[in-house]
């Protein structure tokens, strides 16, 4: 689609999405080309300035500073982008000599971002040169919670933090337990670590006794054998060489123990122990049913037992395991092993298998937040309701029934009530330009985006973030207007406006969309909401796995469908191609429709997963079960999210592009037997 069609339409769809009253109060917001500007100056000044800090920021980069600072120095002191060239002067090649600037820079925070990502460089920098007062000035307070989930540069971030402290005579106990809690975790860790691993160790926390506890996580995996042989081989001096040399003997066959290994003290009972929880990730059908032999045999401590019984149930406890294997778990761990964790797997098997009062006594027994998550949630009214208490069942369903999400959209329609859209739309009382024209990181925008220069999506993420909702929602406006989806699904993931339908799920290649949706015989909102979850509606995105383009196909699958057509395929050139790539996931999706019985659920799976998979999870013990039952117990997490994004973008699309509310799920899928 030309640019001027997709404005026209995108123009039409918003006006549509927003009603009638709110289409007569939106803004006018003309097609800009790349020229505007809300700098206060000619358009042939703007021009020269542009030129001149394009200029600036590449001598910067080439470690040409002088050069910089005079192209910089020749800029008006008020010229937007001064704040850009003044972040690249302190950030390439950084010297403590820079140090004030920075934390001048980093204290006035006119662009947090450029504040943050300066903080790190110099971190880094500083600590890797022993600099660690000024390290301290940085990061004088941690950083992050280290009891939460952290990504490895969070990770880094608080590694220095500690680092920091530890040199400056500041040591606790927090950095003590972060250095060790982060050494026994399996996997590699950030080089940033080093220094805080370093003195770590010097200070005498890295005993014997620690590289052992590692030794047996990492003996007990599946795939940790060059950290196991490593850990051994660094204990081969210790008090523990011979016990580690015993546990070696049974690494590749642990089950050998039953024939060669006697128990004479403690140190074989430990010997026996670590290998069948070894053999129990490996083989855990075997290992249950071998279990009491082992147990009479190697009489294990009560401590122990529960520890094998634990690796055994994460494992029963996974889909496809028969109802006899649910049960093992149930009469052997008692309620003392029961993680979280397991908590979690045995209230997914009790709901696969309609086991209520299990599902309403394991819901009770989780801590509040777990139980407020909505899909719980439901099962918790799903749960009362089903023991009999309809009225109460009800009652925590309509609470769930508030919730834009699939299981608040499934709850909505069991109640028949409203699906709760909740859709959050641009204020009446903003206008163009003037909610916007003063507002520092749009001023930014425009300029970095008038020399397509890519830093201009950190301004984007600064004015989703940061600035109010009048000019966030009208700057996402302005994309879906200019045909921009991918500034306007920004706007939305980057500052959480989730409400904010109009641009977090926007209407691109109709024309496409439509031909192909009526050649194919596959519904539109469909094909929107698997394009959506696949590819955010992005034409050239590829994976990492290699799938392309809108609808995320795969070369051999698009390869595969042009054959079955006999359609010309040139290749993965051609999925890029937005016309090519809808009609080849179209005619794959009906392909999919077509093997599942018309079921979008299944469809939806077979298109994430494949459909050898989503053959292997249907039921064959003869239980009825519903959707939410089958999407509960999908046992990948990310198939099982993305099938749930799925129909809920799906019934989102519907009301966006009819203006009527359809359903989340149809009839065939309601009476499907999963």
């Amino acid at each position: 689609m030309k640019t001027v069609d997709i404005f026209k339409y995108c123009a039409l769809s918003a006006a549509f999405m927003l009603g009638l009253q709110q289409a007569a109060a939106s803004p006018s917001i003309p097609l800009y080309d790349k020229s505007f500007s809300f700098v206060d100056a000619s358009p042939a000044a703007v021009s020269s300035y542009r030129d001149t800090y394009m200029q600036a920021k590449q001598a910067f980069k080439d470690g040409e500073f002088e050069k910089g600072r005079a192209l910089q120095s020749s800029l008006p002191k008020d010229y937007p982008l001064n704040l850009w060239l003044d972040y690249f002067y302190l950030s390439r090649e950084p010297s403590t000599a820079k140090f004030n600037d920075v934390m001048r820079f980093i204290k006035e925070n006119k662009q947090q971002e450029l504040s943050r990502l300066l903080r790190n460089t110099y971190v880094h920098y500083l600590a890797s040169r022993g600099q660690y007062t000024l390290v301290d000035k940085l990061l004088p307070k941690k950083p992050f919670d280290e009891n939460a989930k952290l990504t490895s540069s969070q990770k880094a971030l608080m590694c220095r933090f500690y680092e920091s402290k530890w040199q400056n005579g500041k040591g606790s106990e927090d950095a003590v337990a972060f250095a060790s809690k982060l050494y026994l975790q399996l996997g590699r860790q950030p080089s940033d670590c080093n220094g805080l691993f370093a003195i770590w160790n010097s200070r005498g926390y890295l005993t014997d006794r620690i590289k052992l506890e590692k030794f047996e996580r990492a003996y007990i995996q599946k795939s940790y054998r060059q950290t196991t042989n490593s850990l051994a081989s660094s204990l081969s001096s210790s008090s523990f060489a011979s016990r580690v040399n015993e546990h070696m003997k049974y690494y590749s066959d642990p089950l050998s123990i039953f024939d060669s290994l006697s128990v004479n003290s403690k140190a074989d009972k430990r010997i026996a122990v670590l290998a069948f929880k070894r053999f129990a990730k490996q083989n855990p059908s075997k290992a249950a049913n071998l279990y009491s032999t082992f147990v009479s045999r190697f009489k294990p401590s009560e401590i122990e037992a529960i520890d094998i019984k634990k690796i055994l149930a994460e494992n029963l406890l996974s889909r496809g395991r028969p109802l006899s294997d649910v049960k093992w778990v149930d009469k052997n761990l008692p309620a003392v092993g029961w993680t979280e964790n397991i908590k979690e797997q045995r209230l997914r098997r009790a709901i696969w298998f309609g086991q209520w009062e299990t599902v309403y006594k394991l819901l009770q027994s989780m801590n509040k937040e777990f139980v407020s998550q909505t899909n719980w949630k439901y099962w918790l009214g799903r749960s009362v309701y089903e023991l009999g208490h309809r009225s109460k069942g009800r009652e925590i369903l309509a609470e769930v029934a508030t919730d834009r999400s699939f299981f608040g959209f499934l709850a909505a329609q069991f109640l028949d009530e409203d699906l709760p859209f909740n859709e959050q739309t641009i204020s009446r009382w903003v206008s163009w330009p003037g909610t916007v024209e003063d507002d520092p990181a749009v001023i930014r925008f425009f300029e970095l985006y008038g020399m397509d220069d890519g830093d201009a999506v950190f301004e984007w993420r600064e004015i989703a973030k940061n600035s109010d909702d009048d000019v966030a929602m009208l700057m996402a406006e302005w994309s879906l207007r200019q045909g921009n989806t991918a500034y306007a699904i920004d706007s939305v993931v980057s500052s959480g406006r989730w409400d904010a339908l109009a641009y977090r799920f926007p209407i691109v290649y109709f024309d496409i969309y439509k031909k192909q949706s009526k050649e194919q015989g596959v519904s539109l909102s469909f094909m929107y909401g698997i394009s959506r979850q696949e590819s955010m509606l992005n034409p050239s995105i590829r994976s990492p796995v290699g799938a392309v383009g809108l609808m995320q196909l795969m070369p051999g699958t698009a390869k595969m469908v042009s054959r079955q057509r006999s359609w010309n395929y040139n290749g993965t050139q051609d999925l890029v191609i937005p016309s090519n790539n809808v009609r080849l996931g179209a005619a794959y999706l009906r392909d999919m429709l077509d093997k599942f019985g018309n079921n979008r659920i299944l469809a939806a799976a077979a298109y994430n997963a494949g459909p050898g998979r989503v053959v292997r999870w249907e039921s064959k013990d003869g239980i009825k079960r519903d959707a939410a039952m089958y999407v509960e117990n999908i046992p990948f997490a990310e198939t099982r999210k993305y099938v749930q994004n799925v129909l809920l973008y799906d019934a989102i699309y519907q009301k966006l592009l009819t203006g009527k509310e359809g359903a989340l799920l149809y009839a065939n899928e309601i009476n499907y037997n999963y």
